[in-house]
């Protein structure tokens, strides 16, 4: 199997602590032709939007065409 992780990203939108509780919401919005989208967002213990995070990755099994 051919694991790739294509693109990943992560926006700040106002300061948060680490050391303190997030809620981490996530979904998978699309996935087809061996590729998936995931993204996320994150809050304080406010409810307060904190950051949110994109990634794409790719997964193959050697021998398959994608989509077939």
């Amino acid at each position: 199997m051919n694991v790739a992780s294509l693109d990943h990203d992560m926006w700040w939108h106002r300061p948060a602590r680490a050391d303190e509780w997030l809620l981490y919401v996530q979904e998978s919005p699309s996935a087809q032709g061996a590729r998936g989208l995931a993204t996320g967002r994150i809050f304080n213990r406010a409810g307060q939007h904190v950051a949110s995070v994109a990634q794409e990755g790719m997964i193959r099994v050697p021998g398959r065409v994608p989509g077939a």
